[in-house]
């Protein structure tokens, strides 16, 4: 005697991968969507070594501290002096003298720090570090300081005698970090 469920013929099992593709599908989109994505920021830090002998005097640096009303120039030590807004607005063109002048004190010194208050805003980072990495003094300037008169839009000064005298590119405090102030 024969059983009747014996007698039924098994059909290979199919596999249905359409399916399956499509939960994957939106199992990985979900997954790419809820991922928090972090920045890996690389710190370059200069400790001190262990065969070192007596430390040595810190280089100067530069810091500027945005705040709202302004800006406050340090040595990290120290305060050097502040610029308030002008109508209302940063005095970017100060910034940039301020920073001549401590370069010409401080010539081998090339570290800035530029501290930010949180209610500053990013353009104001921008036009700070622009102020601070470079500036254009007269190229026939012979005593170090630099010309009293701004340069217009052609970038181009007025000397003694009031012919135009060209302006050079140098560089100041190229190398900027940027944090928050105290």
């Amino acid at each position: 005697m024969y059983s009747k469920y014996a007698q039924r013929s098994r059909k290979p099992a199919d596999l249905l991968l359409v399916p399956m593709i499509d939960i994957f599908t939106v199992l990985v989109t979900f997954l790419l969507m809820t991922a928090v994505f972090s920045r890996i920021a690389i710190v370059q830090l200069d400790l001190p070594s262990a065969a070192a002998g007596k430390p040595t005097e810190p280089m100067f640096r530069l810091e500027v501290i945005v705040r709202k009303t302004g800006f406050v120039l340090t040595d990290g030590r120290a305060k050097i002096g502040s610029l308030p807004k002008v109508n209302g607005k940063y005095d970017f063109k100060g910034l940039a003298a301020a920073a001549l002048s401590l370069k010409r004190k401080h010539p081998r010194a090339d570290n800035a720090s530029v501290l930010l208050a949180p209610t500053v805003p990013y353009s104001a980072l921008i036009h700070v570090t622009d102020a601070i990495r470079s500036a254009e003094v007269p190229v026939a300037e012979t005593d170090g300081q630099a010309a009293a008169a701004a340069a217009d839009s052609t970038g181009v000064l007025a000397d003694a005698q009031g012919g135009p005298q060209q302006l050079t590119r140098i560089p100041l405090f190229n190398k900027i970090a940027v944090g928050d102030a105290p």
